[in-house]
């Protein structure tokens, strides 16, 4: 007979079912947080080390500390005041102290009644260590806005997890079953160094990572470039579904070949192991592309392709490519859905040359013309679902001005009815439901872009500066490092990088990617200034700060704005003559300065609403940063959370670490 049933104090474990019940209650733990409570249970009194817990419960399959750390807060969420057994012993692990009884049967439970243990109610098949159970939703308090009832469902549940609800603190029907996001951190670190360590001490690489380069055009016509360089984005596209294939973004991607990397620069700089380049050659209605697969950083050739065909085929061409490269690589193919509508050709032309324009940071006169010219073709192609999508979501990113919405849910419906795998029409409508602070539905539709596209670099940023805004600091960082893994020359994905970590408080190594700014093409020199100015005086390095002040422009009063605020920060009786400096440089810039977050006697009200506005904006985060404690704990800060809808939002998807439930309101330190 196996034992089923143990039980310490109010809370029931059933080993069979791999269900935890606190005072009745069914709570929730994902797998791992399980089995180091059962580990730990059944052994009361030991002193485990980390390395034994991760050993017994992970393998140590390229794991962390800091993964079992996060396992043992859930559990000491999940049990409440019954979690108080789980001692920690610093430097050396955990220990379990409770008077746990074993091999009990229904009958002996705490509680239990004719029909109310355990074993009454339906067995369920607990998930598999590597598997994930989806998120059971409930509703917020507050119903979010519908944005189109006829609008396709989303293809999936989130696949960003959130962080645990605090089960004992949760009335049982607002809580649900999340996902957990363990383990994220040894995925970055095999994408960034391209080898991990097993355990016992073998080296096994990874699966490989590729970056295909720009296409070189063959021939005089120079408008040939941009159709090259959308083509060469497409393919990355198409690579980026197959399964077990790690993709570099084409920005990066463009910027190395710009810059003449070599095989050994593109190990180096970019961390891939594979290389594609070629070249194009069209000439009236025919195409020829030549392929070369290279490995890096040797440089060797392990497979090269030619392609001829009409440019009416260019998506069988397209398809070929990736089917070919995939089966070089001996990777298992997963091609996502495609749409079956084929575009005419010039129509394809059109839509990839407008894509680079807007993938590409141009500057704002191209960009002008793209917006235009995106309009037209949208009317011109009417069944081809990316146009829709792209212009939907270019519509609903406030890029052509606010007041946009109706018409970006029109041309994502449109897209989403022809193709509702269009992962830029799921961005739209997250975007637009996080403008109307349905959180909800914008964490459903961005996870369904990510899962459609988990190689697009605009979608992660977009995820990340979300989850900054609402205070998930550590995974808005997980997707930044994923974005910046992607695409190590972007200034936005390093920008974004820097500027999270500095929020979550590790200002050292927010120095490290906020010092790469300033030689990053398309820097903004006044974020890049303020980036790094803040940075400083976080790190305590103010002559660094004042240098830094000494160098920034001064048209509109900044450089004076900063340098004033720097000498107050010294000396705090030079405090007015700062702030007649930042409203001088607010007056000829129109808008609030960050600078105002450093006042000791700020306008707490007025900062916080400026925070409210807008989405996909750098610096959101900012009001979470360790250093403005203050500002979270001023009275307005309640009036703030109650606007922005967020404890709605936490109380079923889980609390930010640095909150905790007070009243009506929170307590955020």
């Amino acid at each position: 007979m196996h034992c089923r049933y143990i039980a310490f104090g109010a809370v029931v474990i059933d080993l069979v079912g791999r269900r935890t019940r606190v005072t009745g209650e069914d709570v929730a733990l994902e797998p791992k947080a399980f089995d180091v409570l059962v580990l730990l249970a059944q052994t009361p009194g030991k002193a485990f080390t980390r390395d034994e817990i991760l050993d017994a419960v992970w393998g140590h399959r390229h794991v962390t500390p800091s993964v079992l750390n996060r396992a043992v807060t859930l559990i000491r969420q999940a049990l409440g005041d019954s979690g108080k057994v789980l001692h920690t012993l610093h430097g050396i692990g955990y220990r379990f102290d409770g008077q746990v009884q074993y091999c009990l049967t229904r009958e002996e439970l705490p509680g239990a009644g004719p029909a109310g243990g355990p074993a009454d109610q339906a067995e369920t098949p607990a998930p598999s260590d590597d598997e994930v159970a989806p998120t059971a939703v409930t509703p917020l308090e507050s119903a979010p806005v519908s944005i189109d009832p006829e609008l396709p469902q989303p293809m999936a549940e989130p696949v960003v997890a959130l962080p645990e609800t605090v089960a004992a603190a949760r009335p049982a029907a607002r809580r649900g079953r999340l996902l957990f996001a363990v383990g994220l951190v040894g995925v970055i670190i095999v994408l960034i160094t391209g080898y991990v360590r097993h355990h016992e001490g073998t080296k096994a690489p990874i699966s490989p990572t590729l970056v295909v380069l720009p296409l070189h055009v063959i021939g005089d016509d120079k408008n040939e470039a941009a159709f090259a360089d959308g083509l060469s984005e497409e393919l990355t596209t198409h690579l980026a579904r197959i399964e077990g294939l790690r993709l570099i973004a084409g920005n990066s991607a463009e910027r190395a070949q710009r810059a003449g990397f070599d095989a050994a620069q593109l190990a180096e700089r970019l961390h891939v192991t594979h290389a594609i380049e070629g070249s194009l050659r069209e000439a009236g209605d025919q195409l020829r592309i030549d392929l070369r697969l290279i490995e890096v950083p040797s440089g060797k050739t392990i497979w090269a392709q030619g392609y001829d065909r009409k440019l009416a085929d260019v998506l069988v061409v397209q398809q070929d490519m990736a089917q070919s490269v995939a089966s070089t690589l001996s990777l298992r193919m997963g091609l996502a859905h495609e749409s079956t509508r084929v575009p005419d050709p010039q129509v394809l032309r059109e839509f990839l040359t407008l894509r680079h324009t807007f993938l590409s940071e141009a500057d704002d006169t191209a960009y002008q013309k793209a917006e235009v010219d995106l309009n037209i073709l949208a009317a011109r192609a009417p069944d081809y679902a990316p146009v829709h999508g792209l212009l939907a979501l270019n519509l609903a990113s406030d890029f052509e001005g606010e007041g946009k919405e109706s018409e970006a849910v029109q041309e994502a419906r449109q897209a989403l009815a022809l193709d509702p795998g269009d992962f830029y029409a799921h961005a739209t409508l997250g975007t637009i439901a996080e403008k109307q602070r349905d959180w909800r539905t914008a964490k459903k539709e961005y996870d369904t872009a990510l899962m459609l596209n988990p190689s697009d670099v605009i979608m992660r940023n977009i995820m990340g500066m979300w989850l900054g805004r609402l205070g998930y600091g550590d995974l808005a960082v997980a997707q930044f490092q994923i974005a910046y893994a992607s695409d190590p020359l972007g200034y936005w994905v390093t920008y974004n990088l820097g500027t999270q970590l500095d929020a979550i408080g590790h200002h050292d190594q927010a120095q490290k990617y906020l010092d790469e700014l300033p030689r990053l093409e398309h820097a903004s020199a006044r974020l890049t200034a303020a980036a790094r100015w803040s940075n400083a005086v976080w790190r305590h390095d103010l002559a660094a700060a004042r240098e830094l002040a000494a160098r920034m422009p001064d048209e509109t009063g900044m450089g004076t704005a900063y340098a004033t605020v720097t000498q107050a920060l010294l000396d705090p009786s030079r405090w007015p003559q700062a702030s007649a400096a930042i409203a001088a440089y607010e007056a000829k810039t129109g808008e609030p300065a960050r600078l105002r977050l450093f006042e000791p006697q700020g306008d707490a009200d007025a900062l916080l609403r400026h925070f409210e506005t807008g989405t996909q904006r750098p610096d959101g985060e900012l009001v979470w940063v360790p250093e403005f404690k203050a500002l979270r704990h001023a009275p307005a800060f309640q009036d703030f959370l109650r606007r922005m809808q967020f404890i709605p939002f936490w109380n079923v998807n889980g609390w930010p670490p640095q909150c905790r439930p007070e009243g009506e309101g929170a307590r955020c330190d």
